[in-house]
């Protein structure tokens, strides 16, 4: 085997002149990044693949399974996941204990009740002001849908005085949804 001496490799570099030296480095480079980048992240989008394509196989599997072979087991499944309407009272107590885990307190909230016969649902909408900060305020709303998944909000409006108060007014409208059981 032949050996490459410091000579020879120099004479060809020479012989290269500066493009070839450039283009030699690219190529260099192109390879560290083949390695480096493209072979692990290659090597996970296979495995991506694979589980995406073993989460549709179990969805399949658990959809034949559970799914409702009538109209009516459909809707009843629907309904299930609203609460009765008898519950109102502690699902507004729930919107209470998110403003004051946040620092807020609620002087007075207005109530209206919507009853849909046709959709077998009751909406109770709840006008809440709120004083506070703005993280504040965010934080309440936040906290309210992750502790009441059938609420919605209709409407956030925000105001202030002066543009330089760090405190601000807040109407929130929630719409509570349950069954009219």
């Amino acid at each position: 085997m032949m050996g490459l001496s410091r000579l020879t490799v120099s004479e060809q570099l020479h012989r290269a002149g500066v493009p070839g030296v450039v283009g030699l480095a690219l190529s260099a480079c192109a390879a560290v990044a083949s390695l480096t980048a493209l072979v692990p992240a290659k090597r996970a989008l296979e495995e991506a693949r694979l589980a995406l394509d073993s989460a549709r196989q179990q969805l399949h599997r658990t959809d034949a399974r559970t799914k409702p072979v009538t109209l009516e087991e459909q809707l009843a499944r629907f309904y299930a996941h609203f609460p009765d309407r008898e519950a109102a009272p502690e699902l507004l107590e729930r919107v209470y204990d998110a403003a004051d885990l946040n620092g807020l307190q609620v002087a007075r909230a207005d109530y209206t009740v919507a009853e849909d016969r046709h959709v077998g649902l009751v909406s109770y909408q709840v006008l809440v002001p709120l004083s506070g900060h703005y993280g504040q305020i965010r934080g309440f709303v936040d906290e309210v849908l992750q502790a009441i998944p059938t609420l919605a909000v209709d409407e956030l409006d925000f105001s202030r005085e002066r543009i330089s108060e760090s405190r601000v007014d807040a109407r929130v409208r929630l719409n509570l949804y349950m069954t009219r059981m």
